[in-house]
């Protein structure tokens, strides 16, 4: 009866007669017919780094073992997680693989630039199909009434042949009035722009005296009359508060509409001076403000009831005249602490600055020493929880106007703003002071020519 092979071949290490006597043990398959062509020679095992070197040089590959490629629930999930993996990293890999596969030939530094440049304006072009673009770059959301008022807009009698920015150009050639900012956005102005630095975004018609609270969508062409919406918490986005300043003038906002419509209204007003030519239009888009707001049911908040819900949280009136509002239990009295000061004495402390026949270096000095104190003092108010106190103190050396405070502003309203949790308004100021400006030209657009 012939004997069955045993199945560890050669490499049994089982030497017992009963053992030797049922199985055979011949060499594998593969040794034998290396064996065979080389004169019995048994072929010697390559080394790892030996067979990667010759497949870069393609002169000879191994087998592929087909079990290794079978379909299972485990691979599955394994190739789903690669196909899920994050932008950045599967081009960052493949821009790798592609480096280093031509190394010799080409600048690794080179491509990586070249890739970041495309995955940023490839964000920025999603970003372009939404409105989050809008908190995306300025960090702030719009209310219901904008996105409203942009419809009214539209609703006016514009060609509609024209593009989406034609409700501008209607308002600013007519009225002299900019919508900016969201606006430009809505009306396409940012698609296909050049990308710029994110606070160049921040700044978009930031003017002068605007604290990080405000940001601006109404602009009187060629002047520092702007309107705007105040928020006192980044996140706010119903029934926000419309500000107005004219920045040639100083630092001092007035509220004076509670929706972007009446805001509308108050320019044609107020700011708007019509000519004969310009008196017939004037009229007819005065009647279409209630008649669109009628049609479509609109109601919306009004001044006079914000503002005195406004006026119940306000704990200090600042520089600007706005006033600022932090979380302040009444029964403890945590949350804020009048400054060391008073506002006529601080404003006597900062007039040297202002002063022609004093050094500026010395005048400098002299007024940090005075106010350092009063800082001190507000610094030592956070600590103790009295957040609202740095705030104000940091808004009023803002809205002086002096440059030379700004570094002082700054370290008070870091941790202000950090430990009343608004660091989107840590971002907006540090931006503004970074380039603050008098100018009235303040559009993006114009920085990235």
């Amino acid at each position: 009866m012939p004997k069955e092979d045993c199945k560890y071949w050669d490499k049994c290490y089982q030497q017992n007669p009963a053992h030797l006597s049922k199985y055979n043990h011949p060499k594998k398959q593969e040794e034998q017919e290396v064996d065979g062509a080389e004169g019995k020679k048994v072929a010697p095992k390559r080394s790892a780094s030996s067979q990667s070197g010759e497949k870069e040089k393609g002169e000879q590959t191994e087998p592929v073992d087909k079990d290794k490629f079978n379909t299972s629930a485990s691979s599955t999930e394994m190739v789903n997680e690669e196909m899920t993996k994050g932008s950045y990293e599967a081009e960052t890999e493949e821009l790798h693989k592609e480096a280093m596969s031509n190394i010799s030939g080409k600048n690794y530094m080179e491509i990586l630039e070249k890739r970041i440049r495309l995955s940023v304006q490839k964000e920025y072009d999603n970003l372009c199909e939404s409105n989050e673009f809008i908190r995306h770059k300025f960090l702030v959301e719009m209310p219901p009434d904008f996105y409203e008022f942009w419809k009214f807009v539209g609703s006016l009698k514009i060609d509609p042949s024209k593009s989406k920015d034609a409700g501008l150009e209607h308002l600013d050639k007519v009225f002299q009035l900019q919508l900016v900012g969201p606006f430009e956005f809505l009306a396409g102005k940012f698609h296909g722009a050049k990308l710029g630095e994110p606070g160049d975004y921040l700044r978009h018609w930031r003017f002068y005296y605007d604290p990080p609270e405000f940001q601006t969508i109404f602009v009187r062409r060629g002047t520092g009359i702007h309107y705007g919406y105040w928020r006192d918490v980044p996140q706010d986005k119903e029934n926000l508060l419309i500000a107005r300043n004219d920045s040639a003038k100083g630092c001092e906002f007035q509220f004076v509409a509670g929706n972007a419509f009446d805001a509308f209204l108050y320019y044609l007003e107020h700011d708007f001076a019509a000519t004969p030519f310009s008196c017939g239009q004037l009229a007819v888009t005065k009647k279409a403000v209630p008649k669109y707001l009628s049609d479509n049911s609109l109601e919306l908040a009004q001044l006079d009831r914000l503002q005195r819900e406004r006026n119940k949280r306000v704990v200090a009136k600042t520089f600007h005249r706005g006033g600022i509002v932090v979380p302040f239990d009444q029964k403890t009295e945590v949350g804020y602490r009048p400054l060391a000061v008073s506002d006529s004495e601080l404003k006597k402390m900062l007039a040297m600055l202002d002063r022609k026949d004093v050094d500026n270096g010395a005048a400098k000095q002299a007024v940090l020493e005075k106010i350092q104190p009063v800082a001190n003092a507000a610094n030592i108010a956070v600590d103790e929880s009295d957040f609202g106190s740095a705030l104000e103190l940091g808004i009023d050396m803002f809205c002086s106007g002096h440059k030379e405070l700004h570094m002082l502003a700054s370290s008070l309203l870091v941790p202000a703003y950090s430990m009343l949790s608004r660091p989107q308004f840590i971002a907006i100021a540090k931006a503004h002071m970074e380039q603050r400006s008098r100018e009235v030209n303040l559009s993006i657009f114009e920085v990235l020519k």
